[in-house]
């Protein structure tokens, strides 16, 4: 089985830059644990004033937190998929003049995390405020074998802001035509965004 880093990327995006007003701390929606009770219902974001004529709406849509903004199509066919560990945050997406242009969004919040990073193997350096977690990968060694087979698009153990997808899961992606995403084989991946 391949496995992907998922990168959400796409040109002259609406650019989301903060969560609904009464979300958790920012920094919780990035350790895999369950938002749903904290996170406030009818929740709005807003495409940034910063860049007034980024307007396009995708799939996966760019934002500053890094999250997974997903839209309703997306999600349908991530739950087809039967992608166990997600938690969805329902969200209504508005543009810089307040109309809502995605009713049916939400940030996919991914639960746990696998322990799938070759530590011995891969080159990297160690966050220096957060221990436990990379701060930087250089080169990329996954060890499958620890890897759940019921995991289809999870977070990595010590490296809690990288999303990996299963080849199966990008297929479907591809094949749906989603938009808004970028992947790269995660072996061997050096950390470059291109």
């Amino acid at each position: 089985m391949k496995y992907f880093v998922f990168k959400v990327m796409a040109v002259e995006a609406g650019f989301v830059d903060e969560y609904p007003r009464g979300s958790p701390t920012k920094w919780k929606f990035s350790k895999g644990i369950s938002l749903a009770r904290e996170f406030p219902m009818g929740g709005e974001v807003s495409f940034s004033d910063n860049y007034p004529d980024d307007r396009s709406l995708y799939d996966f849509q760019p934002n500053l937190m890094s999250g997974l903004l997903v839209s309703g199509r997306a999600r349908k066919i991530i739950e087809s998929l039967e992608v166990t560990n997600a938690e969805w945050l329902p969200v209504v997406v508005k543009d810089q003049q307040g109309s809502v242009v995605g009713p049916d969004y939400a940030f996919l919040n991914l639960q746990g995390a696998e322990d799938a990073i070759d530590l011995e193997r891969s080159d990297y350096r160690m966050d220096a405020i957060a221990k436990d977690q990379i701060d930087r990968i250089n080169n990329l060694v996954l060890k499958p074998g620890t890897i759940s087979p019921q995991a289809k698009m999870f977070r990595c153990t010590t490296y809690l802001r990288l999303i990996l997808i299963r080849e199966d899961v990008l297929a479907a992606f591809e094949q749906a035509g989603l938009t808004g995403f970028r992947t790269y084989e995660a072996e061997g991946w050096d950390g470059l965004e291109l």
